[in-house]
């Protein structure tokens, strides 16, 4: 099974091209945890701190847990494939659209998946009725909080009911919350504090600090035994010297995410805007990136020749031809996305 993903721009051997199909921090790397990166070189001569014990310590203090119910990870997209393993299920119960990765990861383990489909007719909010499919038939169920690609936040209430669902009929329930930075609204949507032994939440550095490159994720549980079998489903020194070290470096940053956040919304209402000023279909998401729909279904390759990348989004289930999402990135850039829009829409 192979599935394709945004930020793949070494296939286009273009060093002019913007990249619009990896939905990360516009803004780079903080000058601190590049210096910190930098500083961690003469490190890589020792092998990582295995566990990563520093950095779960650091991510403890922030978010006043125990360092026990952290596990560091090469990037989010590993936890997946560690968790599959350790619960092996039979069958899960996944959104469709969202990220790609969570079936790659339960297919290795030869899981039957079932898709709650989001309908474009309720903007591709999740609704009551996936409390319908959370049966003691599934196993496991992954969510997007908030949904990619649809950036989409799931209501309080319905997550709320979720996990009570999920803890009456002892399904193992995972919340992906990498991109909840960008809403502002972090302290309000995240479950990290739910004692639910059923739930694991798995955050990243990725997206926020522009750490791609770097692969450095992390996922939180009260299930402290659940934690602990990630750790025998994989190498023990999973992540690198520079990614703890850039890890630690970004942990220092208190105000950072919420400043990006704010800067974020700004450009994302006016990118929003002018979208909709295209005649384009577009789906409002709180996250920093926008889905939209167009009749136009070679608008990726069209883009292209302008030096711009954006995802074409034809291969998430549940989507089709027509279906392209952004990133949201600086002013400068989004102006000249715009543009382009508007010569190959012929606007």
């Amino acid at each position: 099974m192979h599935h394709e993903h945004g930020g793949n721009i070494y296939k286009y051997e273009n060093d002019n091209l913007i990249d619009f199909s990896a939905n990360i921090n516009p803004y780079g790397i903080p000058q601190s945890i590049k210096q910190a990166m930098h500083n961690a070189i003469d490190l890589c001569v020792h092998y990582p701190e295995p566990n990563a014990n520093k950095l779960k310590h650091a991510l403890a203090e922030k978010y006043n847990l125990k360092a026990e119910n952290f596990f560091c990870s090469n990037g989010a997209a590993e936890i997946f494939y560690r968790l599959a393993n350790v619960v092996k299920p039979k069958t899960a119960i996944i959104t469709a659209p969202t990220f790609s990765e969570y079936e790659q990861a339960l297919s290795s383990v030869n899981c039957n998946i079932k898709h709650h489909f989001l309908l474009k007719e309720n903007n591709f909010n999740l609704k009551d009725d996936i409390l319908n499919d959370l049966d003691d038939n599934i196993d496991i169920c992954i969510l997007c909080n908030p949904n990619n690609p649809t950036g989409k936040i799931i209501n309080t209430d319905l997550m709320n009911k979720i996990i009570k669902k999920c803890d009456e009929n002892n399904i193992y329930l995972i919340i992906d919350e990498c991109f909840l930075d960008f809403t502002g609204n972090e302290k309000e949507h995240s479950v990290l504090y739910n004692k639910s032994n059923n739930l694991i939440v798995i955050k990243a550095f990725t997206k926020i600090y522009a750490l791609a490159g770097v692969r450095l994720g992390f996922c939180v549980s009260h299930n402290v035994n659940f934690i602990n079998n990630l750790s025998y489903f994989g190498q023990p020194w999973n992540t690198s010297v520079i990614a703890q070290q850039a890890g630690l470096a970004a942990l220092k940053l208190n105000d950072y995410p919420k400043q990006i956040a704010q800067n974020i919304k700004i450009l994302r209402d006016k990118l929003y805007l002018e979208l909709k000023n295209l005649n384009l279909t577009v789906f409002y998401g709180y996250a920093n990136y926008l889905l939209f729909y167009t009749s136009d279904f070679n608008l990726h390759e069209k883009l292209l020749k302008h030096n711009i990348l954006i995802r074409n989004c034809e291969n998430y289930i549940g989507l089709c031809k027509g279906y392209y999402r952004i990133a949201v990135r600086t002013e400068k850039e989004n102006n000249k996305l715009i543009k382009a829009l508007k010569e190959v829409l012929n606007y």
